[in-house]
């Protein structure tokens, strides 16, 4: 068996593939991502970044630069249902009432959500990968086959001219989305329901400022008897998409410049709207959930391993967070500071969260037919724009508010707590997050909680502090926690950075009173994992830090 020419081999450059390759190559793991197509995506597709998400970009530093192409907060204040955009307005939800508390609306973190179009994601992030020495991009390139072996796998890349490559890989990463060839050709299996339709996403150029002009909406929900659909806007530049329902048996051709227009047209309430159409794409709406998330060297990350419908904004976001519990751990194997068992907790902390994430999108997705939108029977909009229809407008208006957890889910953003044989138990019972509220918490598999903290570096977030190595975090001066942290990195030659919070202590927070929100008992401290997530917690100073804290970390790395 040939020794493997590279660590990691990722399938597919879309905003997961290329996430996962820039943290490789953070790590120095050496880091080959291929792409089928050409070039990075030309169609907007997703363009909700969570602020989960966006805590990643910062440790990344790419948060500023994503933020600079998307949408300005006043332009993303709330979501609208309306009969046309010069129609009726049904109803509103708001993410906030104006900017100031928008920013705020990520209260639980240093960073707000964000609203910019896949296509303006992508070039940041590969940007950002070809930047990272270990890793290499090569676009029109097809992985044809794959075997796999005790020493690695063997992948067959076609590029788009010029023969076949053979390639040694340690471990290949599947980020070739919902229809992914990889998951299909190595039998992973899935759990999905039925397709029940599909959307049609008509990416155009109009002038819609004049219609729009005060409303701060993000999302426009359109409600009537001709159309039902959502506007959104992709930059201030005049660039739209329009989503509408399809039909599966008809053939793209159907789907043309004419039925686009005027759908267009007929939900803007603007028959001579001037369109420029830039691209029509077609999606099923469809959830699924795969049976394995590794099968030996190959892994699935993204929507590889899972897909939902959008109501939510649950897709990409989902899938770049899967990369971030994974790739440390990858880099971790390859760097020989733990076992290759690492690797299965990946799958035991991440499904679950997308099994959860499912059932909430479905549960959001069939809550939209309350509105009008989806709805099965159409005929109930047949007098929605006369004065007839003031009870059925009524009746929409009365269902909005129940859609308030597709917008406000910090709980399922932030709440998530993993459970695997990465994480140390510590004997106590986790308070959970629902939906909406988050509680937070640094129980053992709990992300980190945020926290403004001050020191010699200035401000920063515990989010700052993690995301790049192992962190622990005791309470005040005095404790042997950091020199255990120093023990116990020199003895495992892996990299522990110790912080003591409090009075007299590296940095203080802005509020003493969120030490409590950290949960950092007087004598005890906090292991941070790679990912921002708990794996260990002290409740109190053992008689040996030294000691207990290396059996942490080796419980953690599974190391013997």
């Amino acid at each position: 068996m040939k020794s493997p020419d590279i660590d990691a081999l990722i399938v597919g450059a879309g905003p997961v593939g290329l996430s996962t390759a820039l943290q490789l190559g953070r790590a120095g793991v050496r880091t080959l991502l291929v792409e089928r197509h050409a070039g990075l995506a030309h169609h907007p597709k997703a363009v909700g970044v969570h602020a989960r998400t966006m805590e990643l970009f910062r440790q990344w530093g790419i948060a500023e630069n994503a933020r600079a192409v998307g949408l300005p907060l006043e332009r993303t204040l709330a979501v609208a249902w309306l009969t046309r955009l010069t129609g009726i307005e049904l109803g509103t939800l708001h993410f906030a009432e104006d900017a100031e508390k928008m920013a705020e609306f990520a209260g639980q973190s240093p960073e707000a959500p964000l609203f910019a179009p896949q296509d303006r994601i992508e070039p940041i992030l590969l940007d950002a990968a070809r930047h990272a020495p270990s890793v290499e991009i090569r676009m029109s390139t097809t992985v044809s086959a794959i075997e796999q072996d005790e020493g690695g796998a063997t992948v067959v890349l076609e590029p788009a001219s010029g023969s076949p490559v053979t390639v040694r890989a340690r471990y290949v990463i599947a980020a070739d989305g919902a229809r992914s060839r990889t998951r299909e050709r190595h039998e992973f299996g899935e759990v999905a329901d039925q397709p029940y339709g599909e959307s049609v996403n008509v990416y155009f150029r109009a002038d819609l400022d004049e219609i729009t002009a005060g409303r701060p909406y993000l999302l426009w929900w359109i409600v009537n008897p001709d159309v039902q659909g959502a506007f959104w806007p992709v930059d201030t530049e005049g660039r739209w998409i329009f989503n509408f329902e399809g039909d599966p048996d008809r053939p793209d051709d159907h789907f043309g410049k004419d039925l686009c227009t005027r759908l267009i047209r007929e939900a803007a309430g603007a028959p001579d709207l001037d369109i420029e159409l830039l691209n029509v794409l077609r999606w099923r709406h469809e959830q699924a959930v795969a049976r394995r998330w590794r099968r030996g060297r190959i892994l699935l990350v993204g929507d590889a391993a899972h897909r939902f419908p959008p109501h939510g904004g649950f897709g990409m976001n989902s899938g770049i967070q899967d990369s971030a519990n994974l790739a440390w751990k990858i880099a971790a194997v390859v760097r020989g500071e733990a076992g290759e068992e690492l690797l299965d907790t990946y799958e035991a902390e991440r499904k679950p969260v997308a099994e959860y994430n499912s059932r909430q999108v479905m549960l959001n997705t069939e809550r939209m037919q309350d509105t009008g939108w989806l709805t099965s029977d159409p005929s109930v909009l047949s007098d929605i724009e006369l004065p007839s229809g003031e009870q059925a407008r009524r009746r929409f208006a009365e269902a909005i508010p129940a859609q308030r957890e597709q917008i406000h889910s910090q709980g399922q953003q932030f709440g998530r707590i993993y459970t695997s044989r990465a994480v140390v138990p510590d004997g106590t019972t986790a308070v959970e997050s629902g939906v909406e509220r988050y509680h937070p918490t640094s129980h053992p598999g709990a992300r980190l909680p945020h926290v403004w903290l001050t020191g010699g570096a200035g401000r920063l977030s515990t989010v700052d502090l993690t995301g790049h190595g192992f962190v622990l975090l005791s309470r005040g001066p005095g404790t042997g926690w950091a020199t255990a942290a120093k023990q116990v990195s020199a003895r495992l030659n892996v990299p522990i950075e110790a912080y003591e919070l409090g009075e007299g202590g590296d940095l203080c927070p802005d509020d003493p009173r969120d030490l409590e929100v950290l949960e950092i008992p007087p004598a005890g401290a906090v292991l941070v994992r790679p990912d921002s997530h708990v794996g260990y917690r002290a409740l109190g100073e053992p008689d040996d830090p030294v000691g207990e804290l290396a059996a942490a970390m080796r419980t953690i790395l599974h190391r013997s």
